[in-house]
């Protein structure tokens, strides 16, 4: 699925017939393409609009102004707002909103409305497992309360991977999770984007998780996109860092200072900790390594 923002304004204050958008805008003239299977950070400081941003993406919210087009069509314009069901979204912390007695009937839940037979409805939930990684014999029948925070949230991103997304908008998908949960849930969407060509939008505060896993990455301010690009470039760039009060990435910081110690390391690119290491002995043995 392409996703495309055409000049999408948003107020929370009600629009008068003819007349310009009364109140404070919260986000303003958006225009943005999404293509079918990117890994797309949103990034930005709280009151930026990230979260307007997410709802106007799955339909939670209507434009204010302009058009949003989900492959070429207006769900809003056309009264298709069934075209939003092809995109799944996971509120922050979905744990919380775990309720069923085991994970098999939390995961089910939302074929309900579609009267499927046991067996169908079996086949999904089975293949929802698969895809979050969680052994179907293992975790069905087990209460949803007594896994693990990582567990918890795999069960609630299989809540919604059963309808069979074309896209997942996640909204802090790693927040309290611990390193290991974070690494895996992680894992887990790289394979989903991989295997599946799921689309995966997030929004993230820790710049470097945008860093590792976004291809793309995008920065709200005050309700209009003012950079659009790979994280590694971004990140890299000064004006940025001082417009947000971002620190520089530890990984890109550690490029910027071999690069101005004479090593031969590409620009605007993270080094893995055996990369860095190399070229750290290069220079220490006085000559010079191509990263």
């Amino acid at each position: 699925m392409q996703i495309i923002l055409d000049h999408v304004s948003f107020t929370y204050s009600k629009r008068r017939k003819n007349r310009p958008l009364a109140g404070p805008l919260v986000l303003g003239k958006l225009q943005l393409t999404v293509d079918k299977g990117e890994m797309l950070a949103v990034a930005g400081k709280s009151g930026s609009g990230k979260s307007t941003f997410l709802q106007l993406l799955k339909g939670f919210l209507s434009p204010s102004e302009g058009n949003l087009y989900l492959d070429r069509t207006d769900p809003h314009l056309n009264r298709q707002p069934e075209q939003f069901d092809r995109i799944g979204f996971i509120f922050q912390y979905p744990e919380h909103q775990l309720f069923s007695t085991t994970v098999y009937e939390d995961i089910a839940f939302g074929l309900r409305s579609a009267k499927l037979s046991p067996e169908i409805q079996e086949a999904k939930v089975r293949k929802a497992m698969q895809a979050v990684q969680l052994d179907y014999g293992k975790f069905k029948d087990r209460s949803p309360f007594e896994l693990s925070g990582g567990e918890k949230r795999r069960v609630a991103i299989a809540g919604v991977v059963v309808l069979e997304p074309e896209v997942l908008i996640l909204d802090e998908p790693t927040a309290g999770l611990d390193l290991q949960s974070r690494t895996a849930l992680f894992d887990l969407l790289h394979a989903m984007n991989r295997e599946q060509g799921i689309t995966i939008i997030w929004v993230s505060h820790q710049l470097e998780e945008i860093l590792e896993h976004a291809a793309r990455m995008i920065a709200l301010k005050a309700g209009q996109f003012v950079a659009d690009g790979a994280p590694s470039v971004l990140l890299s760039d000064p004006a940025l860092l001082q417009a947000f009060d971002w620190e520089e990435p530890p990984a890109l910081a550690v490029s910027r200072i071999l690069r101005e110690l004479g090593a031969a390391v590409q620009d605007n690119r993270p080094l893995t900790a055996l990369e860095a290491a190399g070229a750290i002995l290069a220079l220490h043995q006085n000559r010079q390594v191509s990263i």
